[in-house]
């Protein structure tokens, strides 16, 4: 019923007859069409479609049930990869405007050494809990006006003390009338005691507070922050008590270099750049 031809002779007739045209693969064929499949790929990049669930619920709407096994299957072949989401902070319009504004009065006439005048705040949430076992709730903060449950500061005296900014001034020597600080603007930053208190210090408030709501992609002290995290995970067990964590903190702080500081703070006009090509949104920093 078949004629007896070989294989090496059926290859050579197909490279004659089709050249170097393909089979078409096997399988059951795809629920979903070649123009769909695009329409999802476009959503998908300009973030229409919230990942293999968002694809889900438009395909429901077309009538079509898929798996997510299924829908990642074939985003996988479309050359998707799955990524977490880069974790920025929220900003409404408001402070996209206030963003705007900063980020052109600071981009065109400041330079590095500019930024390395001024001195940055922020403070660090539940470090306590990230760091110890069964953690005592509490907050970090880089200044000399409140009282921190956790007892962590910038600096770590020996015998458990704090610095204050007024000590760090007169340590290094900085002028606080040419000194630039920063702060964010947070309510305990802004309340009444604490300007009477920078004022009565001969600081300027028009300076100190010149810093834009929701922005700590913008605060390279961040960072430090994050490099102190990652090298109190070094120790092979966290901390069970507050005094434990204290004696560690020191030890990881002082290891911090000159260069490690200035590589954050002068990043700045790039960060300030990054604001601006995001249309003053939220950035990856």
């Amino acid at each position: 019923m078949y004629p007896n031809v070989g294989l090496s002779k059926l290859s050579r007739y197909k490279r004659k007859f089709l050249g170097d045209s393909t089979s078409p693969k096997g399988g059951k064929r795809s629920k979903i069409s070649t123009q769909t499949q695009n329409y999802i790929a476009r959503n998908l990049q300009n973030g229409s479609l919230n990942g293999p669930k968002g694809v889900q619920s438009y395909l429901l709407t077309l009538g079509i049930e898929m798996s997510l096994r299924g829908i990642r299957y074939i985003l996988k072949s479309e050359g998707f990869k799955a990524r977490r989401k880069v974790k920025t902070n929220f900003v409404n319009a408001t402070n996209k405007r206030k963003r705007f504004a900063w980020t052109k009065k600071y981009q065109q006439h400041y330079t590095v050494d500019d930024w390395r005048k001024w001195g940055f705040l922020n403070r660090l949430e539940s470090i306590c809990g990230a760091q110890m076992e069964n953690p005592t709730t509490g907050r970090m903060e880089d200044g000399a006006t409140e009282l921190l449950s956790c007892q962590i500061e910038s600096h770590v005296q020996e015998d458990g003390g704090s610095i204050s900014l007024l000590d760090t001034l007169e340590y290094y020597g900085l002028d606080r009338k040419s000194f630039r600080f920063q702060q964010d603007n947070a309510r305990p930053h802004t309340s009444v005691p604490i300007k009477q208190w920078f004022q009565r210090q001969g600081f300027s408030l028009k300076s100190i507070l010149d810093w834009p709501p929701q922005n700590p992609d913008l605060n390279p002290i961040e960072h430090i922050w994050n490099q102190l995290k990652r090298r109190l995970n070094e120790y092979p067990a966290r901390a069970i008590t507050i005094a434990e964590l204290e004696a560690r903190i020191p030890q990881k702080w002082y290891k911090f270099t000159k260069e490690d500081w200035l590589k954050y703070i002068d990043s700045m006009p790039n960060r300030i750049k990054a604001v601006i090509r995001s249309k003053d949104g939220p950035t990856r920093y």
